[in-house]
């Protein structure tokens, strides 16, 4: 199979990067900053700021056209429009580009706040009550929620990925908790603290056991909210759930 070495990119990773030139056909390969794979923007420098910008701006495209072509706002139909033509750009791939900057979590956020806004009878309501109103979660808190839920799904061989090496078990322990907590590796970056087998560890750790040994995935859902929702836990991090 021959390349068209003039469409041929090379992208170099970390600042102790030589950042070499790289030959196909004895040609030299173009250097590149950004390069999208599967839809996803990746940077150089590993940060998601390019990729948060570029669904925040579909997101909003779409909901400014169902802003203006929607006369009656009802809550059902707005509704079921956000579900199917506007969410699914925001959590596109999350798990592997997942936001851990504050200022690009509520960035995110703002487009769901802004679809919110767009329902006239919830009006005069703060964010969180239009969401429970909805029977909708934050963005941040569905981030979460879907680690955990890709956890299971790699634990139990649900998803055909090895989960030994993306989540190696801690080994026995005599102290309370499951028999699947998982081990996370070292780390010297933000961004390897925050990638998805990392940020996962403590929050699968500590869930319970009824949940972790749920015979199916619904069960495991429902655990999981109910665990969640008891511990008050929103997101990631202290901030969570602070939408100022």
């Amino acid at each position: 199979m021959e390349y068209n070495v003039d469409k041929c990119e090379v992208i170099h990773f970390g600042r102790n990067n030589s950042k070499r030139d790289y030959y196909l056909n004895d040609k030299i390969l173009k250097h590149a900053a950004v390069q999208r794979d599967l839809g996803v923007l990746v940077h150089e420098s590993q940060k998601v700021g390019l990729q948060v910008q570029q669904v925040i701006k579909k997101a909003n495209g779409i909901l400014s056209f169902i802003a203006r072509g929607m006369e009656f706002k009802t809550r059902e139909v707005m509704l079921q429009l956000y579900k199917v033509l506007v969410r699914p750009h925001l959590e596109y791939c999350v798990q592997f580009w997942s936001p851990y900057l504050r200022k690009d979590v509520l960035a995110l956020e703002g487009v769901q706040r802004r679809f919110t806004r767009l329902i006239p009878e919830l009006k005069g309501l703060d964010y969180e009550e239009r969401l429970s109103r909805l029977g909708l979660y934050s963005l941040e808190f569905r981030r979460m929620r879907g680690d955990l839920i890709e956890t299971f799904k790699i634990m139990k061989g649900i998803d055909r990925i090895d989960a030994g090496r993306l989540f190696p078990l801690a080994g026995e322990s005599r102290t309370r908790g499951h028999s699947l907590k998982i081990r996370g590796s070292r780390f010297r970056t933000e961004f390897r603290r925050n990638f998805f087998t990392q940020r996962v560890v403590n929050l699968w750790n500590s869930l319970p056991s009824e949940a972790v040994e749920a015979p199916s995935l619904h069960v495991f859902k429902v655990k999981i909210d109910s665990f969640l929702k008891n511990k008050g836990i929103k997101g990631y991090g202290v901030r969570a759930g602070k939408w100022s």
